[in-house]
């Protein structure tokens, strides 16, 4: 976690975005607007103690580079308009064929990264009441595979996540519309080999067991 002032700020950890995150409180907005939906610079400021123009001003760079829209303005406290924004590209997301590009000791990182990410979330959701609060889906299932397998289960983890994404965007634009409130919902999907396998071959070779 980054530290603003000794506040505890969330980070973005896809190196893709690297540069859209010059500062830390970019990173901050990016991932609080996918974990509620939506947010205001002056939500942000108020949580955090800041000044709402300087907050503002970090939104804005994050609105012109495409990775947030302003959805709508209203009315605020004292007269002043209130920007409130929506995330644009999907979070802590990397393409597969590009992710073999990047030198292993840059993709163990980023994985212990996101794999930490992750469990703080679980952790804070336990902590709080709302990990059980719903019927959630909890479960984790191995299975022996094949070459073609593998593929195979690749396809459809990333069917799976685009499915997942688009239901977002619909029911994103549904309350937009209607004003209904947003429930901020995770989904976590972790496909790899597992440890077992190093005993036997090196892993992510095709060396028939």
């Amino acid at each position: 976690m980054a530290n603003l002032d000794g506040k505890k700020l969330k980070q973005v950890i896809d190196p893709t975005l690297a540069k859209a995150f010059t500062h830390p409180l970019r990173g901050h907005v990016w991932v609080t607007l996918f974990e509620r939906g939506e947010a205001s610079p002056s939500d942000i400021a108020s949580e955090l103690d800041l000044k709402v123009d300087d907050v503002d001003y970090h939104f804005r760079e994050l609105a012109r580079r495409g990775l947030i829209r302003l959805i709508r303005t209203q009315r605020g406290q004292r007269g002043f308009d209130k920007h409130v924004y929506k995330p644009v590209s999907p979070a802590l997301d990397f393409d597969d064929a590009r992710w073999m590009e990047l030198p292993e000791e840059i993709r163990v990182a980023f994985s212990g990264e996101m794999v930490r990410r992750f469990f703080e979330g679980i952790t804070d959701a336990l902590e709080s009441g709302s990990f059980d609060a719903r019927n959630r889906h909890l479960s984790q299932s191995w299975v022996l595979v094949d070459e073609r397998g593998w593929k195979e289960l690749a396809v459809a983890a990333r069917e799976a996540l685009e499915r997942f994404l688009a239901i977002g965007e619909l029911a994103s634009t549904r309350c937009e519309t209607s004003g209904a409130a947003r429930i901020p919902v995770c989904l976590a999907m972790a496909l790899f080999e597992t440890a077992g396998s190093i005993s036997k071959r090196q892993a992510g070779k095709t060396e028939n067991l």
